[in-house]
């Protein structure tokens, strides 16, 4: 797993970030007529991520016992054949799982607060996931040195009433993978995001019911879009709330096409949360869409940022990202140190505030519902300033060990988790016979 932070650069391949001046003469001075790249833009590529109903139950499996059976939930795993359930009754397990042989397997705990994997601050992943189907629930990961949670290169994943805290990385993880979702799940303590999608287009993802606080950044999606929606959700207290971005470092960019809606973003301006990425650069934006195209931000309760509350920003590795594209609706945004609403310069166009609460907003005049003409520099700069305490080694940050424990008892278990049969992780799409995704068609 590559690191953003060792690849994320400010200026091109030019390495480290001099001053702030001269990375924003880099970014804000040009043209870009001849550094801005899009490839992989689809303007017909749908943001949200349609209901499908809910995943099929498999009618004949196995239940694998931990620890009545088997010692080990790997163990477990070991034994298991796809369709089948490994119950993982309580206590702690010191281990690291690993499905990589075994599809359409189900992980699950009986008590998500009771049933804990932890790795003692030496294991990598509390679960590391690389076959598809594979779904995770009621369980707890902590003290892991890269994510709770990890999901790669996979068609069908799915984590429900996840409990991930105070691990390096990730909380709850996947890359590269289609068809999945996350729901009832919390995160917090980590250096990275506490939830993560990334570099799937389309993704046919949902994110929905979750809480993600006290991490460097409460969700992150790096070139990751195309039914792809983020809803229902908490995201506050991180250093900064729901960032998707741009980058070089992972496959096809830009970022494009995301529906966020209806979540709650508050109060992500939290210098004590840990980083090691960049989390600082954004620190103090409740909705920051860095590179970003075609996104959909509609009906967001945003408030309480130390910078803004909503923003559009040039992203800026190998390549330069402007924001192009992306819709700001019917969102209630207040208390913003900076300015509610805001786009920095350069952008690329499209970007349109409509029927938003809001007080104030950078440039002037983002409420009409025209398309933006230029963006403002010192929201650029701003957020550039930042980086630059970053890439300096000044910028503040908390340790990702000795992080708050999660609200243990404001988090649900899964219903019937002793009884419940597994189920498949998600639905597919509709196919027709020439296996063209009928929703994609019809949309």
């Amino acid at each position: 797993m590559t690191r953003r932070r060792d690849v994320l650069r400010a200026v091109g391949g030019a390495g480290a970030l001099g001053a702030a001046a001269v990375a924003a003469d880099a970014v804000v001075g040009s043209a870009l007529a001849g550094s801005t790249t899009r490839d992989g833009h689809d303007d017909d590529l749908p943001a949200a991520q349609p209901e499908r109903g809910e995943p099929r139950a498999y009618e004949e499996y196995t239940v694998h016992r931990v620890p009545d059976d088997y010692d080990t939930i790997q163990a477990a795993v070991n034994a298991a054949d796809p369709e089948d359930l490994v119950l993982v009754g309580p206590g702690t397990y010191h281990e690291a799982v690993e499905v990589t042989d075994t599809p359409r397997l189900t992980i699950r705990g009986t008590d998500r607060n009771e049933v804990v994997l932890d790795g003692e601050f030496k294991r990598e992943d509390g679960v590391l996931a690389t076959v598809d189907d594979v779904v995770v629930e009621n369980v707890t990961a902590r003290n892991y040195v890269r994510n709770g949670f990890f999901w790669s290169g996979v068609s069908g994943w799915r984590g429900s009433y996840l409990t991930a805290y105070n691990n390096q990385v990730y909380g709850i993880y996947n890359i590269a993978s289609e068809h999945g979702r996350y729901e009832h799940s919390y995160a917090s303590g980590h250096t990275d995001s506490g939830f993560y999608i990334g570099q799937c287009k389309p993704c046919h993802a949902i994110i929905a019911n979750v809480r993600s606080e006290y991490n460097a950044i409460g969700y992150s999606g790096t070139n990751a879009g195309g039914y792809l929606t983020v809803k229902d959700s908490v995201f506050r207290r991180n250093m900064g709330g729901i960032v998707p971005n741009s980058l070089d470092s992972e496959a096809d960019p830009p970022q494009d096409s995301a529906r966020i809606e209806n979540n709650l973003v508050e109060a992500n301006d939290n210098a004590d949360a840990p980083d090691e990425s960049f989390g600082y650069a954004a620190f103090g934006t409740g909705i920051n869409v860095a590179g970003g195209t075609n996104n959909e931000v509609v009906g967001n309760t945003v408030r309480d940022h130390a910078n803004f509350g909503i923003v559009a920003v040039p992203m800026v590795d190998e390549n330069v990202y402007p924001p192009t594209g992306n819709v700001f609706r019917d969102n209630d945004v207040s208390n913003s140190g900076r300015a509610d609403l805001a786009v920095g310069a350069p952008e690329d166009g499209g970007n349109v505030f409509e029927d938003n609460v809001a007080r104030t907003t950078r440039p002037a005049g983002l409420q009409d519902g025209s398309n933006v003409l230029g963006g403002d520099p010192w929201v650029t700069m701003v957020l550039l300033e930042q980086f630059t305490q970053l890439d300096r080694g000044e910028a503040p940050r908390g340790d990702w060990r000795s992080g708050p424990e999660p609200p243990f008892d404001e988090l649900e278990s899964m219903p019937d988790a002793e009884t419940a049969p597994p189920r498949e992780a998600v639905r597919r799409p509709r196919e027709d016979a020439a296996g063209v995704d009928a929703d994609r068609r019809a949309a």
